[in-house]
């Protein structure tokens, strides 16, 4: 996993690149199994890996503009949150893949399902309502970034509940 980080991006407040966290994780694979998995078990999110740098960047084509909007504030993490965040979602997906706990409805972070794909079933409902002379109504809700502010001992409780499993991360630290 560590190894699809661009070891060239900017290092996150911590001050390390991708390229350390991947020769420790070489060294000592097993240090690296206990720290992610006493997190996950734990439900334990070390603050350390949340602080990051804030560095403003200038907008493209705004260069020679004086106005504080031609930035574009990024936060640079940490590599070690970047990887537990990872391994939560991996783990979260492939629980919710397997189990077919997904509504058929769903097309937000689906692979092969997007956007073009939600517009056509809409269309493809309004277009049967339309024939049948009955009225539509539709409802969009964007979460975009909510996982990012989630309060982290509901959404584990919440994971519980749906009988997501708890098992060691040996199967899912394979993709590092």
């Amino acid at each position: 996993m560590i190894k699809k980080f661009n070891p060239k991006k900017a290092a996150g407040e911590d001050g390390l690149t991708s390229e350390i966290p991947l020769r420790v994780s070489r060294s000592f694979p097993s240090f690296r199994t206990e720290v992610y998995n006493k997190c996950l078990t734990e439900g334990s999110f070390p603050r350390q890996w949340k602080k990051s740098n804030t560095v403003p960047i200038v907008k493209p084509g705004k260069e020679d503009n004086r106005d504080a909007s031609k930035y574009r504030p990024i936060s640079l993490l940490n590599v070690a949150g970047k990887v537990l965040d990872r391994l939560m979602i991996d783990r979260i997906m492939h629980h919710v893949h397997s189990s077919a706990g997904l509504n058929r409805n769903q097309y937000g972070a689906i692979p092969q399902r997007g956007t073009v794909d939600a517009a056509m079933a809409v269309k493809e409902i309004i277009e049967e309502n339309l024939k049948r002379k009955n009225c539509t109504a539709v409802v969009r809700q964007d979460v975009r970034g909510a996982f990012d502010a989630a309060w982290w001992p509901r959404v584990l409780r919440n994971l519980k509940e749906l009988k997501c499993p708890e098992e060691p991360l040996q199967s899912v630290l394979k993709l590092f």
